[in-house]
């Protein structure tokens, strides 16, 4: 059954609201600390399952702990697929230009068509200008809050509740005429 047929109402306490405000704001906190405690091999089974239902397949993969690399295809089920090299590094250190530079020559290395560079930290303002920069292969930059994002909507560990709040404001302009 489909949890919206059939909502579930919940009353808070007003002493309550600060938690429930923190509890649907930190979620993205929570992942990133989840993902970065992960063991290494379930680190290595999540980044596989994520481009997996993401479309990618046939992927060969190297990892050394908090970093992974690897070669997948993309699409091929319709009339386009493309050869994707991948490196996701896990940790919150910001991923500088010289990273991305370096990704870029084992994509080309690779002949891989485009690179995805995935971390759970965040990328220098110069790896981003870096990875734009109109140069062959293209190389896509995730960060932490896309990987987030990314897990949400894919439902990778990460399910959605909707949560209503009723507001109930005094009309004192009503009890003045009454």
């Amino acid at each position: 059954m489909d949890p919206s047929e059939n909502p579930q109402i919940i009353q808070i306490a007003p002493e309550d609201t600060p938690q429930l405000i923190a509890s649907l704001s930190g979620w993205r906190d929570q992942l990133t600390d989840t993902v970065e405690q992960m063991p290494a091999e379930a680190f290595q089974r999540l980044v596989l399952r994520l481009l997996e239902k993401d479309g990618v397949h046939d992927i060969d993969v190297d990892n050394t702990n908090d970093r992974i690399e690897g070669m997948g295809i993309f699409g091929g089920g319709g009339f386009l697929s493309f050869r994707v090299s991948f490196r996701c590094i896990r940790g919150g250190a910001r991923i500088s230009s010289a990273e991305v530079e370096d990704f870029r020559r084992g994509v080309m290395v690779g002949r891989a068509d485009k690179g995805l560079l995935i971390t759970t930290g965040k990328f220098t303002q110069e790896a981003e200008l870096k990875a734009a920069a109109e140069r062959a292969p293209e190389i896509l930059l995730i960060d932490g809050e896309g990987l987030n994002d990314k897990l949400k909507t894919l439902g990778l560990g990460v399910r959605t509740e909707q949560v209503l709040v009723e507001r109930v404001i005094i009309d004192g302009e009503w009890f003045a005429e009454v």
